[in-house]
């Protein structure tokens, strides 16, 4: 019989903002014990909420064998490994007094607008072990500030968002960088429609067509991409990597709920354009003989499912300039849009900005955006830069179909 392991605590503090004010907090911690046995082709699986009892989770994964549930048992081998990048941000003593005042100095800075919303400083801890000698430990820790400003006296709800997230938190940038969107969302500045760089994260983009990367609609013949593994479908420039790689996948842990570890912490999904793996576990791998993504997802009391952490797309650029020269959109809200079966993607965006050389020129009317899958990915996929305005920060750049409202 063979097993697993894993164990895995949250603790996190939130601070709620009203109109510029903190006006509550929340402490969270939470703690999640898992052990999984394999036998006789089956999987047998215990879980509890707070500190686990290995032993009696273990008596009870094995009477869980008797549910019959198929899993392959492929454990990985040996190998210890500890991974820890918590970072001193702020001190969970001194974040309120420190978040205030910059708060109160973003409202001198930013009169016009009020601001509400969360501010959350997070840390977490995951082991994993197996019958085989394989012992891994991740930690981190991350920090990310999430505003929704509301223009005073425009009778919304809100008008924009202004948010960061990091692991060294210098307060003087990050307001310069609120400061030129709020001085770039009080100029209005225009674009003829066409086709331009669209300046974004890589989510806001691609978030609707990662289900054609899901192992299972691959097999089944229900992916835009059925049948291309191995091939080159687009962009030489474009690598796209499922991010697992705590230093910029912030509260990612760097193995997967299966316990396997990849080169770089990054399971690599699209290599200059060839595409060499899709969203498995070691179940679905095996059962439709594709490569294992090495990216599983787990809950604490169930079997092991496909899993999937944050787009990382190799840097083609230094900078924004160097990226997107002349004139680019960035986009910066864009909800209602949607894509077709066979891969066209269109959405209305409601907050904008104008890029001319990298820089933030003003506020764009409302536009709409378009593009469609293989055109975004491949010819018209221009590019992606990291470490701006923030380290570890990351825009990538399309070009799409622009037309107003």
């Amino acid at each position: 019989m063979k097993k697993e392991f894993i164990k895995e605590t949250h603790h996190s503090v939130t601070l709620n903002v009203t109109a510029g004010k903190i006006d509550s907090f929340r402490e969270l911690e939470k703690t999640t014990g898992t052990v999984r046995v394999y036998e006789n082709g089956c999987i047998g699986i215990a879980g509890c909420l707070g500190e686990p009892d290995e032993d009696a989770l273990t008596k009870q994964a094995i009477e869980a064998l008797s549910f019959g549930i198929p899993y392959p048992c492929a454990l990985d081998g040996a190998l210890e490994l500890t991974v820890d990048e918590t970072k001193d941000i702020i001190k969970v003593s001194e974040l309120i007094p420190t978040m205030q005042t910059f708060l109160d100095r973003l409202g001198k800075l930013c009169p016009k607008f009020a601001f509400s919303n969360k501010i959350i400083l997070s840390d977490y801890t995951s082991e994993y072990r197996n019958s085989e000698g394989r012992h891994l430990v991740s930690k981190g820790n991350s920090f990310a500030i999430s505003l929704i400003a509301q223009n005073r006296g425009s009778g919304n709800l809100f008008d924009t968002f202004l948010s960061w997230d990091g692991k060294e938190f210098d307060p003087d940038k990050v307001l310069a960088y609120f400061k030129e969107q709020y001085d770039a969302f009080f100029t209005p500045v225009d674009i003829e429609p066409g086709r331009y760089p669209v300046v974004s994260a890589a989510e806001e983009l691609y978030g609707r067509f990662l289900q054609h990367f899901v192992g299972d609609l691959y097999a089944a013949g229900a992916s835009l991409l059925s049948g291309k593994l191995g091939e080159k479908v687009f962009s030489d420039k474009l690598t796209a990597r499922d991010d697992m790689n705590p230093k910029t996948a912030y509260g990612a842990c760097f193995f997967d709920a299966e316990g396997c570890v990849e080169k770089d912490f990054r399971p690599v999904l699209v290599e200059n354009g060839v595409l060499k793996a899709l969203l498995t576990t070691k179940k679905t791998a095996q059962q439709y003989g594709l490569p294992n993504s090495e990216s599983a997802d787990a809950p604490y009391d169930g079997v092991p499912g496909i899993g999937f952490h944050g787009l990382y797309f190799d840097p083609t650029a230094k900078t924004l300039k160097e990226l997107v020269p002349g004139k680019a959109v960035l986009m910066v809200i864009a909800s209602g849009g949607d894509a077709t079966p066979d891969g066209h993607f269109a959405t209305p965006v409601q907050m904008s900005y104008l890029l001319e050389d990298g820089v933030v020129k003003g506020r764009l009317p409302d536009i709409s955006v378009s593009g469609s899958f293989f055109d975004m990915m491949g010819k018209d996929y221009v590019g992606a830069v990291r470490d701006v305005p923030f380290k570890d920060a990351a825009f990538i750049a399309v070009t799409m179909d622009v037309t107003k409202g």
